[in-house]
């Protein structure tokens, strides 16, 4: 899925950051949004492609809902660290 996405960020007391993106679809017919935490010696791009990598797994039919909002266990981390919502 060949997508735009646009970034902004804020820097949290614990010194992660806040991610919050937009992405379109180049064709335009689909939008969405969400938030992923970045650590500090995370880089842009690598940001970039987690966001990227998620959408190109949407291509092939993989949900882009949340399977786990939160989760009691400490050791339990999603793989990519995502919440994506469609933008109405």
């Amino acid at each position: 899925m060949d997508v735009k996405i646009k970034l902004s960020s804020k820097r949290l007391n614990s010194g992660r950051c806040q991610v919050h993106f937009h992405v379109k679809s180049k064709a335009g017919e689909s939008s969405w949004y969400g938030y992923t935490l970045a650590d500090p010696h995370d880089t842009l791009s690598e940001v970039v492609d987690r966001i990227r990598g998620r959408f190109s797994s949407a291509e092939d039919k993989i949900s882009l809902h949340q399977k786990v909002l939160y989760h009691l266990n400490d050791a339990y981390r999603e793989h990519d660290n995502l919440m994506i919502f469609k933008a109405s």
